[in-house]
Order: C-alpha cells, then sequence, then structure tokens
C-alpha cells in the first residue's frame, strides 16, 4: 500500500483524500482529529453529537433484547478520545470523557446493573490515564476541579453509581495547598463504610503530600485494619530489609484474616517471601507445608527442597503423605502421587474414584493390567447408563478410545459390542458407537 500511494502524484493523491473525505463524514472526522488543531467548544459538540447519537436507543425498551440488554457501540468515540490524549490534548480529552460518563449516568435508570454501569466505569479509567498524562498546572487544576464536580453528581446514585471514591483517587493526584480544603471537604462529604478504604488511602495521599514522613508512618501504623495499607506498611518494611516488621505484618493478618477461610490467603504467600528473602529455612518449609495443605502444589516441589537441604525429607515424607491425604482433595493428593511413583497406593484411591481412571491409566496400567482394566470398565459402564444426550454418548466413546488407547484394544472392542447389543433401543448411541 505505501509502495502505491508514493507512486501517486501529491495533487492527484489531495484530489482523492478530499473527494472521499467529502462522502464518508467518518473518515473525514478522522483526518480532522488526527491533522487539524482542535477547537475546544467545537470539538466538544461534535464528539457531544455522537455520544447521543450512539447511545439515542438505550432509553426505549424496544431496542433491547430479550434479556433486557442494550446494544451500544462507542469504540469510535473512545478511539477518539485517546487519539486526543496522545495528541497531548489533555483538557480535551478528558471534557469529552466526562460528555460521556455524564450521558451515562443519565442512563442509569434503565441499565443500570449491566453495559452502562460497565461503559461508566471504564470511563474513569480512562479519565485516569489521562490524567498519568497532565503535565501543565493548568490541565492539572482543570482535572481537579472536574473530579470533584463529578463526585457530587447526584444522578444515578440511586442505581449504585457511587463512583466518587474513584474520581477523587484521582483528584488527590494534583491536590495543592489552594485546593486542599475542596478536596477535605468532598472526602467529608461523601464518605461512606461501603467504601472506607477507599477514602482512608485518599486520606494517606493527602498526609504523604502535606505532612512529615513521620506522619506518614504513623498514620499506616493506625491504619493496618485495612488490606490495602497494611500491603503498604509491608511493602515499606521489605524495602527497608525490616523482616521481622514484615513477618510480623503478615501473622497479625492471617489471625486477623477470615475471608480466606475457603482459599489462601496472600498474607500466607507473603509470609513465605519473607523468609526466603530472610533466609529463615525452618520457616520457609513450614510456611511451603501450610501453602501445601491449603491446596497450592507448586509448593510441594519447595516443601520438599527445603526438607531435603535440611536432610529431614526422608524422616518425614510418609508423614507428610499422610497429611496429604487427609488435607488435600483427593485429586490433588494423586497428583502427589503419581509425581512420587506411589503405584500402590495410586491404585488405591483411584479404586474409589474411577472416574481418574483416564488420567492415571497409563502411569498403572504397566503394573496393574488387570485392576486398571477392570476400572476402565466399570467406568465407562456407569457412564453409560447415565448419558441420555448425543454429546454424552460421544463423550462415552471417547473414553472407550482411551481405554483402548490404554493397551486394552481387544477389550475395547469387546465393551463396544456389549454396548451396541445392550444399548440397540438408543440409535443414537449405537451411532456413535459405530464410529469408535
Amino acid at each position: 500500500m505505501r509502495q502505491l500511494l508514493e507512486s501517486v502524484s501529491r495533487d492527484k493523491l489531495l484530489e482523492f483524500l478530499v473527494e472521499y473525505a467529502e462522502n464518508d463524514d467518518k473518515f473525514a472526522n478522522a483526518i480532522s482529529v488526527r491533522f487539524g488543531e482542535p477547537v475546544f467548544d467545537d470539538e466538544l459538540d461534535k464528539i457531544e453529537y455522537e455520544i447521543d447519537r450512539a447511545l439515542s436507543g438505550v432509553a426505549d425498551y424496544r431496542t433491547h433484547d430479550s434479556w433486557g440488554n442494550a446494544d451500544f457501540y462507542t469504540g469510535d468515540i473512545i478511539t477518539e478520545i485517546h487519539e486526543r490524549a496522545s495528541q497531548g490534548h489533555v483538557r480535551l480529552a478528558f471534557a469529552e470523557t466526562e460528555t460521556l460518563y455524564r450521558k451515562l449516568l443519565e442512563l442509569f435508570e434503565y441499565q443500570g446493573e449491566c453495559e452502562i454501569s460497565d461503559e461508566a466505569e471504564y470511563c474513569i479509567s480512562i479519565m485516569s490515564d489521562i490524567a498519568d498524562d497532565a503535565v501543565s498546572a493548568d490541565d492539572k487544576e482543570y482535572i481537579f476541579r472536574h473530579c470533584i464536580n463529578l463526585a457530587g453528581l447526584e444522578d444515578a446514585k440511586n442505581y449504585g453509581a457511587d463512583y466518587e471514591h474513584k474520581l477523587l483517587r484521582i483528584a488527590v493526584r494534583f491536590v495543592t495547598m489552594e485546593n486542599r480544603a475542596e478536596l477535605e471537604q468532598a472526602l467529608v462529604r461523601f464518605d461512606n463504610r461501603w467504601h472506607e478504604e477507599e477514602f482512608m488511602l485518599i486520606r494517606l495521599e493527602l498526609v504523604r503530600t502535606f505532612e512529615s514522613p513521620e506522619a506518614t508512618v504513623a498514620y499506616i501504623a493506625e491504619n493496618l485494619r485495612f488490606p490495602k495499607i497494611r500491603e503498604i506498611a509491608f511493602d515499606n518494611a521489605i524495602l527497608q530489609k525490616d523482616f521481622a516488621r514484615a513477618e510480623q505484618l503478615c501473622l497479625d493478618a492471617l489471625s486477623e484474616d477470615t475471608t480466606h477461610r475457603y482459599g489462601i490467603s496472600p498474607w500466607l504467600y507473603k509470609l513465605y517471601s519473607v523468609y526466603v528473602m530472610w533466609g529463615k529455612e525452618s520457616d520457609m518449609a513450614n510456611t511451603a507445608k501450610k501453602i501445601l495443605l491449603s491446596g497450592d502444589l507448586e509448593y510441594y516441589d519447595k516443601l520438599k527442597q527445603q526438607l531435603q537441604k535440611q536432610e529431614i525429607w526422608d524422616d518425614q515424607y510418609h508423614v507428610l503423605l499422610c497429611e496429604l491425604s487427609t488435607k488435600l482433595y483427593y485429586s490433588s493428593y494423586m497428583k502427589i502421587l503419581e509425581k512420587e511413583q506411589e503405584s500402590p497406593l495410586l491404585l488405591e484411591q483411584l479404586k474409589k474414584h474411577t472416574e481418574q481412571v483416564y488420567d492415571y491409566s497409563r502411569t498403572l496400567a504397566e503394573k496393574y493390567p488387570t485392576d486398571v482394566c477392570a476400572i476402565f470398565i466399570s467406568q465407562i459402564n456407569a457412564e453409560s447408563e447415565s448419558a441420555q444426550k448425543r454429546r454424552q454418548y460421544r463423550d462415552v466413546c471417547s473414553h472407550i478410545t482411551m481405554f483402548s488407547n490404554a493397551g486394552y484394544k481387544a477389550e475395547a472392542t469387546e465393551l463396544v459390542k456389549v454396548l451396541k447389543e445392550y444399548y440397540s433401543r438408543k440409535p443414537a448411541f449405537v451411532d456413535e458407537l459405530m464410529k469408535v
């Protein structure tokens, strides 16, 4: 394409572009955005018109699909906003995004929990990205003031548009002695228990900006009950190589953390990292074991390596296997048995959980051909009995193929014959069996 265009004279190419632009508004706009010098108010009016067009049917339920979802497209508008930001027109890009955001809030009544809310939150994300590019004092002050104003909008508050904390997190980047009071008033006005942590983080930024380092440390220490602030304290401790402090932060968090009763707390991983940096091998092993017993199999090798390093692996191996058998899900426990080539124990588990035969048949078939064959047949028969749809029949046939490939070709052939006869009144099943 470049070679072709380079072969065309400048005048002919210019004539073609003008002719094409006169007949294609989208192309003309793309040229204007890329090469023209924007007039702020004119560009804002133009994009507001495009936004109104894009969202014109959202308030009309007749335009929604059967699930009530509205179909609208703002991709071209977002692209133009990004283009303006990349050109350095920060204020214009922010104003265009703000216009889209305000229009979306007006439609929350119609799509408060679906596409509109997702798009509104995306607008805030774009505003945050644009704020990253703000350099001039005028641009920063513009963004600051408009974020404060947007946080004060009452539109859609009753429908869940409580984005004040997100907007004020942008504003706090540009707080100065002159506008500090305005931000603090907004914090008092909009603070709520649902986003308490976010507001505490904004206040932390104020402390960092206007008060001493000692005051910042004190503020963090006073608010460790908030996970994100505790993480900041942890990062600071690691940066200062105060591993004892980092350890205590982790231990305190683990003692208070009730939200990960059915998962693995991230503070357990942080604690492990502290012991790695600290070089405390015994504690590394103990923590790796806790993570492993909580279900993260990646820590099996880490634990094994530590225990071997301490020359106690052989003494603790069988005790560990016993613990794993009671603490892990059987599927995870079987993976460890396979890794350690504990074939008798693996076979014992396979007899209890026959659906796992497709994962472990190759591992066990050579040592226990008769047992594995019986498990295959039992499992496939059970699946055949419960299968009701063609997709399920195909799954059964796929498993028969796996049975054959595991070294039981003759047995698989015989099983197919038996199933054809037994399920002769299920023509779809017989049809799939014919393909095996």
